[in-house]
């Protein structure tokens, strides 16, 4: 590939994400990810390379559309292609679109979102017919059987996406071949002399859902939630408004210590984890939490996000309520609420307002509160 006229030839990149999904649960190529799809991540990288000449999506028929504007964001030259049953069917399927003027191929997985350029780049400056990115092995291996084997990790690599080979060579050994788990393999196994650049820790392969936990927290991500609670107000009742009893004739109905600003707060944290609402975990009738303290299940819904991947950074929460004045009380509502949440009370933010008398609250019949909490990805770390 590196001599004659190959290098005059264009280079195509295949994208291929047209998998069921089976261990993630549903077809990863449109999962979204920072606010796209894991197709247009995978894929940007190749878009911005000048040398790859044009681009092909390789997607389910139910996702063809989707692909196509996947494709018009990227601003690169290429197509969408229907992919098969299986990884190889679908490599077959986007071999076959592109004209003879394509010399070599990348192949890369859809389910790879976080692929560098700089890998991308060192795979097209590789000179081999098969050219396959990998990562060497660390830790120990044991074959799973009755009696346990240990395997010599000497020579073992890890091979990642993308891999480059000659375009002609790729599709013969599809043609020969009706099924692989990667291309590289088919290579090697018909005796091509492959080449191996340096792979990438944060090439992560997303198979299942706790993956694309690690990947944001290897990159750093960050999400927002939002929550909103109102309750209503009768006498002879407490009123409890971020972890603290507040002086009032009148307190908030609710099953449990009806704190809407510490509710809206937890529905806030959920979100953003992408966890159900605080119903789910703390459900309105159940014994356990009658006149429980919120501030109890704040802390829980803390652990519960750390569990997902995510710790809380930062919440800001708007109190709608007539009577009493919040004010007097706020330093010691940021201490409540960032202690159940092991932060500093300055990551705390608490504002209040009132109804100017209009309908219900401003009656002084009910207390809303808003709640926007930011998440950073979590470690032990």
């Amino acid at each position: 590939m590196a001599t004659g006229s190959k290098r005059n030839l264009e280079t195509a990149a295949l994208i291929v994400g047209a998998g069921s999904g089976e261990r993630f649960g549903r077809a990863k190529a449109f999962v979204s990810w920072r606010g796209e799809p894991l197709l247009f991540w995978a894929a940007r990288p190749f878009a911005r390379i000048a040398q790859i000449d044009r681009l092909v999506l390789v997607v389910r028929e139910a996702d063809q559309e989707a692909a196509y504007q996947v494709l018009h964001r990227l601003g690169k030259r290429g197509s969408v292609a229907v992919g098969g049953a299986t990884r190889s069917a679908s490599v077959r399927a986007g071999l076959a679109t592109l004209p003879r003027a394509v010399g070599r191929v990348l192949v890369h997985d859809a389910a790879r979102p976080n692929v560098s350029e700089q890998l991308v780049a060192r795979v097209l400056e590789a000179t081999g017919e098969c050219v396959l990115p990998a990562l060497q092995i660390h830790d120990a291996l044991h074959r799973a059987q009755a009696q346990a084997a240990v395997i010599d990790r000497n020579g073992v690599l890890r091979v990642q996406t993308p891999q480059m080979l000659d375009r002609d060579l790729l599709a013969r050994l599809h043609a020969e071949n009706p099924e692989a788990a990667d291309d590289g393999g088919l290579a090697i196994a018909a005796g091509v002399q492959v080449q191996y650049v340096a792979g990438e820790e944060g090439n992560v392969k997303v198979t299942t859902p706790q993956d694309l936990a690690w990947l944001d927290r290897i990159t750093g991500g960050l999400r927002v939630g939002q929550g909103f609670d109102i309750h209503r107000l009768e006498a002879n009742r407490r009123l409890v408004v971020c972890g603290v009893e507040l002086e009032s004739e009148r307190g908030a109905i609710g099953h449990s210590d009806a704190d809407a600003a510490c509710h809206a707060l937890m529905d806030a944290i959920l979100g953003a984890a992408s966890l159900p609402d605080i119903g789910y975990y703390f459900p309105p009738g159940d014994p356990r939490f009658a006149n429980a303290d919120s501030i109890g299940l704040l802390a829980e819904v803390g652990r519960l996000a750390r569990t997902a991947g995510w710790s809380v950074v930062h919440a800001d929460l708007t109190v709608l309520l007539e009577a009493p004045k919040i004010s007097p009380h706020r330093d010691e509502m940021q201490e409540r609420l960032a202690g159940a949440l092991g932060l500093d009370a300055a990551a705390i933010s608490i504002k209040a307002t009132t109804a100017e008398g209009l309908g219900p609250i401003g009656a002084g019949d009910g207390i809303a509160a808003w709640a926007v909490a930011t998440l950073r990805a979590w470690s032990e770390d």
